[in-house]
This record gives structure tokens, sequence and C-alpha cells, in this order.
């Protein structure tokens, strides 16, 4: 019954993406990215369809969910759609697909696009890969940020990458833009030496202006909102979360504020384990759990237990299942952050979620029992194996498979020898999967005489 109401639940929430009621809209967008990786092959399925109003809608809500099965059809989007709008919402969706085959298509871009506007969502997302870590991403934006046969519009686009920069590199280039000729160029690169020069101290107004800036449709406005609220550092916590809550239903905007908690960096966020506490919805948690997993600070991963215990006491299985299932989620990514740092601190609770999610397990929950996961939890995974669909069964096969080679566990060994008849059968199913094929050579014929 679940897996038919869930079937059913997803389709629906994704046709509501071309509704005319932005109301309607924006519930779709935020009840989808809680449902996150499950709902990516019928958003994928709607980037193939007909209605540009859905297409528009789903692009982004995968960027947001960052499952890599769509990077491959936003590329194809970005480089062979005849919509210069869609290839530029593609391109501005592939800047949250951090690897090379992302940048390499956005570079492509940058040497044909002829529409602006598609030029310039390349180049801010070229912008993101350099912030993300993909050095490789500045060569393109270098090239074009000084080739004064650039429309202006798009070379300024380049500008929120000085910010990045070293001092030195950033110094030559701005001598270099002072002295161009387009008008445009040569004023911004004045007001950036200045404001980067002589850096203003935050007040509580300015901070309050940027939070909001974070909400804007202008990149170049909420880039550069992201980047100095995280150069203000510990002030920006708590109004940025009290915001977050009060746009807990806008996944845009919460994953905006998520790349501004980042940027201020383990010591300067470490009241954000404190601030987990008084949060209460579900979206602005699951991003707050990513931001503490991705600043990397082992004292404040291990408060995510705290988290995870106040996630199972308030759940109640005769709830509402929409916002179960969202805290169950939150649930599970504080599971795999702990995974991810190889501790087992809430093993217990993991086993149990792996227990109750019946027919349908987090996706998170499997990859955090694949790294932290030991013989103990082979026969929950078993047991799940059949009531799952073909995509959830083939990741507990890898998690089955992962188990068993980190635990050296043979096939012929006795706890699996041991296993209940469904369970055994399912296991001989995955291994199946991946039985070697034999290596010897054929028996040579002798020659005929």
């Amino acid at each position: 019954m679940m897996t038919r109401s869930r079937a059913n639940e997803i389709p629906e929430l994704v046709r509501r993406l071309g509704s005319r009621s932005q109301t309607r809209v924006d519930a779709a967008r935020a009840r989808l990215s809680i449902i996150g990786e499950r709902a990516v092959e019928d958003l994928i399925e709607a980037l193939e369809g007909d209605n540009n109003r859905i297409r528009a809608n789903a692009m982004p809500l995968l960027a947001v969910i960052q499952d890599l099965r769509a990077r491959e059809p936003l590329t194809a989007i970005l480089l062979l759609d005849r919509s210069a709008r869609m290839r530029e919402t593609a391109a501005r969706s592939l800047g949250r697909f951090s690897c090379q085959n992302s940048v390499r298509a956005l570079n492509r871009v940058l040497e044909r696009e002829r529409n602006d506007e598609v030029k310039i969502a390349s180049v801010q997302s070229l912008v993101e890969h350099y912030l993300a870590g993909r050095d490789e991403a500045i060569g393109g934006l270098l090239h074009l940020l000084v080739d004064e046969r650039e429309p202006s519009r798009v070379r300024l686009a380049a500008f929120t990458l000085l910010r990045a920069l070293p001092p030195a590199q950033r110094r030559g280039i701005l001598a270099r833009l002072k002295q161009d000729p387009q008008d445009e160029i040569r004023d911004k690169a004045f007001e950036v030496e200045a404001a980067l020069t002589n850096p203003a101290e935050p007040t509580n107004g300015e901070i309050e202006r940027l939070i909001q800036d974070l909400a804007s449709d202008d990149y170049a406005a909420w880039n550069e909102a992201v980047q100095r609220l995280g150069a203000y550092g510990t002030p920006v916590v708590q109004p940025l979360i009290a915001e977050m809550r009060l746009r807990a239903h806008d996944p845009e905007y919460c994953t905006r504020a998520g790349m501004a908690l980042k940027a201020l960096g383990p010591r300067r966020a470490r009241s954000l384990a404190d601030a987990l506490d008084g949060v209460r919805e579900p979206l602005p948690l699951q991003v707050l759990v990513e931001v503490i997993g991705a600043l990397g600070e082992k004292s404040m991963i291990y408060r995510l237990k705290e988290l995870i215990e106040r996630v199972a006491s308030e759940s109640s299985p005769n709830g509402a299942s929409g916002t179960l299932d969202a805290f169950q989620r939150v649930r599970a990514k504080a599971h795999l952050e702990l995974a991810r740092i190889g501790s087992r601190v809430a093993i217990q609770d993991l086993r149990q979620s792996l227990s109750d999610s019946g027919p349908r397990i987090e996706l998170e929950l499997l990859a955090a029992v694949a790294l932290v996961g030991k013989r103990e939890e082979l026969a929950i995974l078993l047991r799940a194996y059949d009531c799952e669909d073909e995509f959830v069964r083939g990741r507990i096969a890898g998690v089955v498979r992962e188990i068993m080679k980190r635990e050296r566990i043979r096939r012929n060994a006795r706890l699996l020898q041991n296993l209940p008849g469904d369970q055994r059968e399912a296991l001989e199913r995955i291994l199946a999967r991946t039985r070697p094929v034999s290596r010897r050579k054929p028996r040579a014929e002798r020659p005929r005489v």
C-alpha cells in the first residue's frame, strides 16, 4: 500500500509543477525536494516532455537534489535544446553538479553560444564550479573576463570570480581591467578594487539586506550575498537560520543559505550545532545537516546523534505520512554524515531505521550502512531486498557486496548458510549478479591425424 501511494504521489507532484498557481508549484517543489532521489526518474522523464513550465521547474529541483543521473539530461538540454530559456535554466542547474563533464559542457557554451543570457548563466555556473574546488573551470572564465570582443554584460557576470582569486592574481587582472576600453568594465573594476581594499564592517541592517538578497532572481545579487555573508562570520548564523525557517518551503533559498553557511568555515560555524535544537522544519534541517557534514568539524558531526534521537522520539507511526517522510530523511542524512567519519555511535538507530522503513528505505540510510555496516546488518538488508523496486534493489545489492568484502565474509560462510530461506534466496540473487566469469582457457583440441 505504501509503495502504491508513493508511486502515485510523485507523478502528481511533477504535474503540479506546471500549475499556474505559484502556491501549488511551491508546495510541489518543497515536497519533491524532500522526497529527493526517489523523485529523480520522474523529474528526468518530465524533461523529455513538451510542457516547458514543468521542464523549467524540474531542472532547478534536480540541481537541488544533485543526483548524478540528472547530469546528462541537463547537459543535453544545454547543448541541444532549441529554446534559449531552457538552455539558460539547464546552464544554471549544471552549476550544482561539480564535475569535469559539467565544466566541459559549460565551456563549450562559452565558445559557441550566441544568446547572451545563456552565456551569462554558463559563466555564473562556472564560477560556482570554481568556488566548489574545480580549478579547471577558471581558464575559460579568465579568458572571457579580459576579452574586449565579448559583450560587457557577459564579462560583468564573470566579476564574481575575482573575490575568490588569490590577491596577487586578482590585482593583476584588476589592473588590466581598469584600462579596458569598455566604460562599464573600467567602472566595475574600480568598484571591486575599492570594496576589496576597504571592506566595510557589517551592520545588522546590512546583514538583513544580504539575507533578503539570497532570494533574488538576479544571480549576481544572490551570489554576492553568499560570499559577503560567508565573510562576515558568526553574526550571520542566527538571522540566516531564522530566515531559512520562514522560507522552509523554498528549496532554492535554503540551498543558497546553506552555501553561505558553508563559506563561514568550521571555526566560525560552530554555533550551527546548537542551532539544530531550535529548528523544527524538515527542509532547513536537511540543509543544516548537509552543511555540518561539509564543514567536517567532528565535534559538530557527533552532535547529529542528538538530532537523530530527537527525530526518532518525535516520529510517530500514526502521524501524517508527509511529515513523517520528511523528518525520516533528515534522520537518514544525519546517519550518513556520521558514517562518513566512520562513526557507529548511532548504529542501533540506524538498524532500527532500516527495519522500520517498510517498503521504502531512505537511500541515505543505504549509503550510511555501506560505509559502516558489519555482518550484523546483512540480515536487515536482505529482508528489505524483495520489498523494494529495481533501482533500490540494485543499491541494496551493492551495499551487501561492500559489507561482505570489508568484513571478509565468504559466500559459503556459516553466517550466510544459516539465513532463513527467503533471505538466503535474496543473497543468492545478489551474488549471482557479480559471479566472476571463468577465465580458464578452453582445452586445446588434439590435432586430427
